[in-house]
């Protein structure tokens, strides 16, 4: 028999058949299975689904009460009503974890950066020596990988933003190497935020380090041409995923999931992509993330024929390009930043609720957020800006916020006006 029930009537011993909503939502890498572990019982019960499936011949306890659906229609939102903002699945180390190499002693967003520019140097440097001994034809080291994603996801535990934010600001000349350290950067950050197993993590950091080693196929002076690429120029480039599959298919110890990376993260949701134009359903979790974090860190780099988009740019860019990426994972992936593209509707630790304008600060790391609305006292204020910095303890972006749950009158028109408002000063 099965039973749907909520997220928190969960128990040890009950058997999952399904989770509501899209695989993404869920902590979990596979659908089916047997709670039997605190840890899988907080991570169900703090993920963001709404509710799960459970197959009561199957489970040693028996469910509760079915979940019935609440009615769609409700009032205004009073002081105590519930938000709507997103709960994020917690994120649990699994007992394989390999021993970290440094304490997890906090320093400081300054004090982070200082110690993340040790992590990127070592990898930058691991990563050209990797390069050079491919381009000899030599077998790609997978262990040498290992303890560097471990530092980076290290740091990143730490202050995520601390790291990603200086890796981003990378020479042109340094594009091709720091591009893959900060690639397993993004990806780490993002396993953990949608809740995978911490071995996927350290996997998925490696996957980010090797998923382009392919572009030793690729001469110089393609990689570096600052016009467009000739017909064959790009056909040069396409083909080095399957040049990079190969030489890591040849050597031994790496993971299953930087093959995935490396072979699919050009490929698109519609089939456009390349090498072999998959589509849907046949782009696996990873391919879909390697896709997401490979071309976010490109257009927010300096590259030899374009300059760097800023974060919020980027994001808004990627969210037009219809067909691209998988749209729900993209979201996560903005989440996962605390940057969101232009014109979301977001929650600040203040109690307030504001429009996404962009970027400010010298790396363009703070997010600029325009305030119209007070959550306290339910009503609009006249609207004024704030930039927030990565470090910013308070004000800072809870999280996205739904325009539905405040029932604004038509919230496009008032988003756009919000959006053209010319403020005083």
């Amino acid at each position: 028999m099965l039973v749907r029930i909520k997220p928190e009537d969960v128990e040890i011993g009950m058997f999952v058949h399904a989770f509501d909503g899209s695989w993404f939502d869920h902590p979990f890498w596979t659908k089916h299975f047997r709670i039997e572990t605190a840890e899988q019982l907080l991570r169900i019960r703090n993920s963001s689904i709404d509710g799960l499936v459970i197959d009561q011949s199957r489970s040693s306890v028996a469910a509760a009460e079915p979940l019935s659906r609440a009615p769609v229609g409700r009032s205004a939102p009073s002081r105590e009503a519930p938000l709507p903002v997103r709960r994020e699945p917690m994120a649990f180390a699994a007992k394989a974890v390999p021993q970290r190499d440094e304490p997890r002693r906090k320093l400081g967003y300054n004090g982070e950066c200082r110690r993340a520019r040790q992590a990127i140097d070592r990898s930058h440097d691991a990563v050209v020596d990797m390069f050079e001994k491919a381009r000899l034809g030599r077998a790609v080291e997978a262990r040498r990988m290992v303890p560097l994603a471990r530092a980076i996801g290290n740091s990143i535990e730490r202050d995520a933003k601390a790291l990603i934010n200086l890796v981003r600001l990378k020479e042109k000349d340094e594009y091709t190497y720091l591009h893959s350290v900060s690639v397993c950067a993004l990806m780490m950050n993002f396993a953990r935020h949608l809740g995978l197993e911490e071995p996927v993590v350290q996997d998925l950091g490696v996957a980010g380090l090797l998923h382009d080693v392919g572009k030793v196929a690729i001469s110089e002076a393609i990689l570096n041409k600052n016009g467009s690429l000739s017909e064959g120029e790009f056909l040069s480039v396409k083909r080095h995923p399957l040049a990079g599959h190969a030489l890591l298919e040849s050597s031994p110890g790496v993971p299953k999931a930087a093959l995935e990376v490396c072979l699919r993260h050009h490929e698109k949701l519609d089939g456009r992509g390349y090498p072999d134009g998959l589509r849907g359903e046949a782009l696996s979790l990873f391919a879909r993330m390697g896709a997401i974090c490979d071309v976010y860190d490109a257009v927010t780099s300096d590259r030899p024929y374009k300059n760097a988009w800023t974060p919020c740019d980027a994001l808004t860019e990627m969210k037009g390009w219809a067909g691209h990426f998988d749209e729900g994972l993209l979201d996560r992936f903005a989440d996962s930043l605390g940057i969101y593209p232009v014109g979301t509707l977001v929650r600040l630790s203040t109690g307030e609720l504001g429009l996404v304008m962009g970027s400010d600060g010298e790396a363009y790391e703070d997010v600029v957020v325009r305030v119209f609305f007070d959550c306290d006292t339910l009503a609009e204020c006249a609207p004024f800006e704030r930039a927030i910095a990565p470090s910013a303890e308070n004000p800072r972006i809870l999280g996205r916020d739904s325009p539905t749950f405040w029932r604004f009158p038509d919230w496009e028109m008032m988003r756009l006006e919000l959006m053209a408002a010319d403020l005083p000063g």
